[in-house]
């Protein structure tokens, strides 16, 4: 008998727990969030192109722009340049074709590729960097979950942090040149953002886009 009461006790607080991920709580919202999170949250900063990245001489002192940006990641080991010549494409390239000019091209060095993706862009592929993950700091509000359709939805408004940051992000040359990075990174934790939320048989969830 006391072998009966203890297995129901058990069971009892395994259902218990098991409904415990449906409740509207903080530590629920932040575990659903996370999820999403892991999936879409990465910290990236675009560079508007695909490797080869061609920089014409007559760029290569500018003080913003890619010529900066690409003399910043070659200094922190993310990408390699050698000098050569190469047709330039681009306004020029509306006039017909160009002879080859003097550039500074860069490739990824195997570094770089650990943290190079490519997204798809307004006028095609773009590329950028990824540098560390966003992960909820804290739940700031959230409002009462109410029924719409087959789902109870709540708002819930958190901050987040980057976590997992890498070591070349942190470089001061290279947060000069990406000032996206170092507001960021620095800067994360400040940001209220907002999230849907709906309660499905499994929990609370961020639908998918």
């Amino acid at each position: 008998m006391r072998k009966l009461v203890l297995i129901s006790i058990a069971g009892f607080l395994l259902i218990a727990g098991c409904n415990n991920s449906k409740k509207a709580s903080d530590a629920n919202f932040a575990e659903a969030i996370n999820q999403y999170l892991a999936k879409r949250g990465q910290a990236c900063t675009s560079i508007g192109q695909t490797f080869p990245i061609d920089v014409p001489a007559f760029e290569q002192k500018d003080q913003y722009g890619i010529a900066p940006e690409m003399a910043a990641l070659e200094e922190a080991g993310l990408v390699h340049g050698s000098n050569t010549t190469a047709v330039i494409n681009g306004m020029m390239g509306a006039l017909g074709p160009t002879p080859p000019r003097p550039v500074r091209q860069y490739e990824l060095t195997v570094d770089g590729k650990k943290y190079f993706q490519e997204k798809p862009g307004v006028f095609g592929q773009s590329g950028a960097f990824c540098y560390g993950q966003e992960t909820v700091d804290s739940i700031v509000k959230w409002t009462e979950p109410r029924t719409t359709g087959p789902y109870s939805e709540t708002e819930v408004t958190y901050t987040y942090k980057i976590v997992n940051v890498a070591g070349w992000a942190e470089r001061p040359d290279v947060q000069r040149d990406f000032p996206d990075i170092r507001t960021t990174i620095g800067g994360a934790s400040k940001t209220d953002r907002i999230a849907g939320l709906q309660l499905t048989n499994k929990g609370w969830e961020v639908p998918e886009q």
